[in-house]
């Protein structure tokens, strides 16, 4: 067994599986990224952001990411195995597979066409198309993962969080999250999370389902 390691920016490079010990408890997330004294982890139970002191004072036993999503019942991440660090083809792949919330966020912005993060920037502007294409390529994704770190940073409720990211990614501009039509969409947020909420819970099923039908064929085999 790897053998457990203070949790400090020394522990390994960006995106690495494991198990995160705190004072609330034990983990399994991937350590996304390290912002100066704190360490952003994702959640493999729920898809949350997890703010951690990097102080030593939380622990991290490291996992790899096969091992680490068979455990949470999830598909691991593509890589590209041409690369020397194997890059992750999909940098959202964890929420993606646990965060209803994320996901919800990203259904809302895409089917009403809300601008957010840099289509935001130009829709300010007036120049943008309407849909995510070209330079605003995966930007419903990179506001749903800002949104739920700010739930992180705040403990607040997630229509707040919500409308604290559009309002910083305007630049401060007041009433962004009424002009854009954000605010009328959030009445939908909740069941539309409720939803993905079922639908990952079914998908995790049948994801274990088909893991233990694969393990017992190699184990006749």
């Amino acid at each position: 067994m790897t053998r457990t390691a203070p949790y400090t920016w020394r522990i390994g490079v960006d995106n690495t599986f494991g198990y995160l010990t705190r004072r609330d408890g034990t983990h399994l997330v991937e350590s996304r990224r390290f912002l100066g004294s704190v360490g952003l982890a994702v959640s493999l139970t729920d898809g949350s952001a997890l703010l951690t002191a990097t102080d030593g004072q939380s622990t991290w036993q490291p996992l790899t990411a096969q091992r680490a999503c068979e455990l949470a019942a999830i598909p691991a991440p593509a890589v590209d195995g041409a690369a020397e660090t194997q890059r992750r083809l999909d940098p959202f792949h964890v929420e993606r597979h646990t965060s209803p919330v994320f996901l919800g966020i990203v259904e809302l912005a895409t089917r009403r066409r809300l601008p957010c993060a840099h289509a935001l920037r130009a829709w300010l502007a007036g120049k943008w198309d309407g849909t995510f294409d070209g330079p605003f390529l995966e930007q419903p994704e990179t506001f749903a993962a800002s949104v739920i770190e700010r739930l992180a940073q705040t403990g607040g409720q997630l229509e707040d969080a919500l409308c604290t990211q559009l309002r910083a990614d305007s630049l401060d501009r007041a009433g962004t999250a009424q002009t854009t039509g954000w605010r009328a969409a959030l009445g939908e947020l909740p069941s539309v999370v409720a939803r993905f909420t079922a639908q990952l819970a079914h998908d995790r099923g049948e994801h274990q389902s088909a893991s233990a039908a694969a393990s017992s064929q190699l184990t006749l085999i």
